[in-house]
């Protein structure tokens, strides 16, 4: 009697590949990374093998009590391992879908994506010598990165510096051990904010700063840095890295959406010409907010003002926007916005 989970490499070979698009996914299994992480392990519906670039990320969309969450997660596992995909997601205070997930997504349950793309990956920007910086739950497209340059045995010499609050909080800790010990081109460093017992915790106590950069990685020079994380990570970490004479600077920040407290002078009506729907937007919600909540779908991915995928023309009227590089000047010229991080400043409209 045939065994449909029995791995075969021929069938393996000759199944057709996911490299974008629409798409079912089945989790297969829920792994408990720290007290406040897991990474979850998908396959194709169509039992098709998965094609991307290390680094890259998929787009969501998780119904959650009646709405549509849509949220990118990087990928963390590798390409080299196509059969199954996996993501791993690190609670966030009040995050409506990072703790749904936590608290939920069971093997068995099925989930949609949208798309897969990303151009923060080591296919796109590949460096002989990269220094990977992550903070919390930025550490999964470094660990693809890691595990493919070592998968396809790359003379890369990467060095990687992780950033987390405690050795406890410490996403991929035993791999990324194993990794740096059995390969000589991997060194791994991990520094944490605090630590009861620092004589068990073979790591560096202390904050991201040049001069400990630079203390773990001497040849900092000689370097291309690939950092993702957080934003308040990113926004440290950017500052320091701009200050340090490196080759090359690649950066990604993914998560939850975060919400800004209460500005009295933003808010106001959003006439959507394209669809002919309108919806108030209130002063700590976003263009895409309210698309939403009018049953109005603009495509997205970041949530952070990174990606871009969000752009919307503005026709009339004036948002705060506060994105990461998203746009490019010619589109600013031309008067586009990113839905996900802007916030009208009176009544609004645009093209949606």
């Amino acid at each position: 009697m045939s065994n449909k989970n029995v791995f075969s490499l021929e069938a393996a070979n000759n199944q057709p590949c996911y490299n974008g698009g629409p798409a079912t996914l089945v989790c297969k299994a829920v792994i408990e990374e720290t007290a406040d992480s897991k990474t979850f392990i998908f396959e194709d519906a169509h039992s098709r093998s998965f094609d991307f670039k290390p680094g890259q990320y998929l787009t969501f969309r998780f119904e959650i009590d009646g709405e549509v969450w849509p949220r990118a997660y990087s990928i963390c596992s590798t390409p080299t391992r196509p059969h199954n995909v996996q993501v791993t997601v690190k609670r966030v205070p009040d995050g409506k879908v990072s703790n749904w997930l936590n608290d939920t997504l069971a093997p068995g349950m099925s989930v949609e994506v949208d798309n897969l793309s990303g151009a923060f990956n080591y296919i796109d920007i590949a460096a002989k010598k990269p220094l990977f910086l992550s903070g919390g739950s930025g550490i999964t497209p470094v660990m693809s990165m890691l595990q493919y340059i070592t998968d396809v045995v790359d003379d890369t010499d990467a060095a990687f510096i992780h950033f987390a609050r405690s050795p406890e909080n410490i996403i991929f800790k035993d791999q990324l051990k194993f990794l740096s010990r059995r390969y000589e081109n991997i060194d791994v460093h991990f520094v944490v904010d605090a630590c009861d017992e620092e004589d068990r915790f073979d790591g560096t106590v202390g904050i991201i700063s040049s001069g400990l950069i630079r203390e773990l990685v001497p040849d900092l020079e000689e370097r291309s840095i690939f950092m993702c994380g957080p934003e308040g990570f990113m926004r440290t970490a950017r500052t320091i890295a701009r200050e340090m004479n490196v080759i090359a600077i690649h950066e990604e920040s993914f998560g939850e959406k975060i919400v800004l407290t209460d500005r009295s002078e933003l808010g106001g009506e959003i006439f959507f010409s394209l669809s002919g729907k309108s919806s108030v937007c209130t002063s700590t919600e976003t263009v895409l907010d309210a698309a939403l909540n009018a049953g109005l779908w603009i495509d997205s991915s970041c949530q952070q003002g990174v990606c871009g995928n969000c752009k919307v023309l503005l026709t009339q009227g004036e948002v705060d926007m506060t994105d990461l590089g998203g746009l490019q000047d010619y589109e600013r010229d031309q008067g586009y916005i990113l839905a996900c991080c802007s916030r009208p400043k009176g009544a609004i409209s645009v093209d949606a």
